[in-house]
């Protein structure tokens, strides 16, 4: 099916959130108008949790300069979700074992791409698909009929597509160290993980399912010891191992 798509582009967070609906779901001026709000949410989340602007309220955390006590109620809130997922994952995702200390990267940004559906949703944009980086939050498919389809990219080429996920309502998160080489940490042992190469999360929430692919660079099949809770009931899992091409999968249901 071919259908004619509204995008919008917004450059933030050192990457690009792309917004797409359908062209004949909604009105030029309503999806201008709703991108406009999103994109003044995604500055607000970006003046309170970036790392690299000194008076943000993480860095003033990871300074020391402010006690999480004092911090407004969105950043206790990934802080307290974060704590949690750090338990539940065994330590695989840990916000706090980083240089110079907390940093929620890797959930806030899928966190704050379902968020800003919101905005899109009071307008009665029922049909969207919200893509920050790795992360992509999607609702209502193409049509009633035609899913969103995400493609994941091949670990060594960057061309190829090595999986796909058809969804009309969810989430996907992707890592992997394809691109930024190892910068993903193991914050039990403080060196470069070696558990999986590429994880793809798929599941209802977008900032769960950005934690979890970290989690699962980390601990790769290992993350048996955790993917299993009742808690992540609903999500998907697909990774590839990080010395062979070998890809596994498992399905919390």
């Amino acid at each position: 099916m071919n259908q004619k798509l509204l995008h919008h582009n917004i450059e933030i967070w050192g990457t690009v959130i792309s917004i797409i609906v359908p062209a004949e779901r909604v009105s030029h001026e309503v999806f201008v108008r709703s991108c406009k709000e999103a994109e003044f949410f995604y500055r607000d989340v970006d003046s309170k949790f970036s790392t690299f602007q000194s008076d943000s309220e993480v860095s003033l955390l990871r300074a020391e300069k402010m006690d999480i006590s004092g911090a407004s109620e969105s950043v206790k809130f990934v802080w307290d979700t974060c704590f949690e997922l750090k338990e539940l994952t065994l330590g695989a995702f840990d916000p706090w074992a980083v240089p110079g200390g907390f940093d929620p990267s890797g959930y806030v940004k899928g966190w704050a791409a379902e968020k800003s559906l919101q905005f899109f949703l009071d307008q009665e944009v029922s049909n969207i698909q919200i893509s920050a980086g790795g992360d992509v939050v999607v609702r209502g498919g193409l049509d009633e009929v035609t899913p969103w389809s995400i493609g994941v990219r091949h670990p060594d080429f960057a061309e190829h597509i090595a999986q796909s996920f058809d969804l009309f309502d969810g989430a996907i998160a992707s890592s992997g160290t394809y691109e930024r080489g190892a910068h993903i940490i193991d914050p039990r042992m403080g060196v470069p993980a070696v558990g999986s190469r590429a994880a793809t999360v798929v599941g209802p929430d977008a900032g769960v399912a950005d934690a979890l692919a970290t989690a699962l660079i980390v601990d790769g099949r290992d993350s048996v010891n955790w993917l299993t809770h009742s808690k992540f009931l609903g999500y998907r899992f697909w990774a590839v191992d990080k010395e062979s091409e070998a890809a596994w999968s498992y399905t919390n249901d």
